[in-house]
């Protein structure tokens, strides 16, 4: 008997995206799969559902009564994992080891923008204004504290080594084997390295413990000069006080491809604050074909593991929202 699964499409799926997950299944005899979307969903999906592939909305969690597997397209596990209103055995896997590359090369490009002033220089070519923007900064010779150390931040650390930079890890749990820093710190010792960064690239996930983790407080331990970029949960920074701290000029710029509320609303003053980038939770999807690949497999070899009883990569630690290690 082929084990049910279900994919939910989304808007921010392409249809090439699509097309190629589609094909990842055709060569199965082992699954019979549906590809949908939620406003689609009928009851007969949901009793169907054994696999579940998708970015679901969490208040829909409990009517999959036959739920065994949940494979998140995302790496983010918000809404999953504590509090989350599925049956405990339920299996959890998110998408980690799919976004590093893309995410981090979308840190780097916001560090050079600010670091060089184009932020600068693009308001001023709307204006028709030839004008030296005044000292730049250089990744060569900088300090980088990189915040969260998984995936994404690993890729954008060796990188960041890579041009000369001095990188300070800060993580949840150190094991002491981490690549491509040249010193890693725990996560109670952020507050002593923040004062010491050229640049901070953060990218944890939204948990009770980062909450507004970045205010006031936070942004008063960083150098006047230093750049702040935040790709991970917008509800990790407190939006009002960085707009507060960039205006003030206490800060030399931002870049967040999240924020918090978001969509980020007309009107908010986070869109006319001096040296803040802005993108549209855009760093990471799947419109960078490596990113599909590498998505595709991970799905495949779960897909595999889970029909042999074998371990599932990227299991998530229900308690903690973390991919197991």
């Amino acid at each position: 008997m082929s084990i049910k699964a279900l994919v939910l499409t989304n808007t921010w799926m392409t249809p090439i995206f699509t097309e190629e997950l589609k094909n990842l299944f055709e060569s199965s005899k082992d699954y019979e799969v549906k590809f949908k979307a939620e406003s689609e969903l009928t009851a007969s999906d949901f009793e169907f559902t054994e696999v579940l592939i998708a970015i679901p909305s969490p208040e829909l969690l409990p009517k999959f009564k036959k739920l065994k597997w949940l494979q998140l397209f995302s790496a983010g596990t918000n809404g999953y994992t504590e509090g989350a209103a599925f049956p405990e055995d339920v299996l959890l896997t998110n998408a980690s080891g799919t976004y590093g590359l893309t995410i981090s090369e979308h840190l780097l490009t916001m560090a050079l923008v600010l670091m060089r002033r184009f932020d600068v220089y693009e308001k001023q070519q709307e204006q028709e204004i030839w004008q030296n923007a005044g000292d730049l900064q250089s990744i060569y010779g900088s300090t980088v504290v990189v915040h969260g150390f998984g995936d994404i931040g690993g890729h954008f650390a060796q990188k960041m080594q890579a041009l000369g930079a001095h990188v300070i890890a800060v993580k949840r749990t150190v094991y002491g084997d981490e690549k491509f820093a040249d010193e890693v710190y725990p996560e109670s010792e952020l507050d002593n390295v923040l004062p010491k960064a050229d640049l901070i690239a953060t990218s944890v996930p939204g948990t009770k413990e980062t909450y507004k983790l970045f205010d006031a407080s936070k942004f008063a331990l960083m150098k006047p000069n230093a750049i702040f970029l935040n790709v991970g949960r917008g509800t990790n920074v407190d939006l009002d006080d960085l707009c507060e701290v960039l205006a003030a000029g206490k800060l030399g710029g931002a870049g967040l491809d999240v924020t918090d509320p978001e969509p980020l609303p007309k009107g908010h003053p986070a869109w006319h604050t001096p040296h803040l980038l802005i993108t549209p939770h855009a760093s990471g999807g799947y419109t960078l074909p490596e990113s599909r690949r590498r998505f595709s497999n991970i799905l495949q070899e779960n897909l595999q593991n889970y029909l042999e009883g074998k371990p599932l990569r990227n299991l998530v630690d229900m308690q903690t929202g973390y991919k197991k290690r």
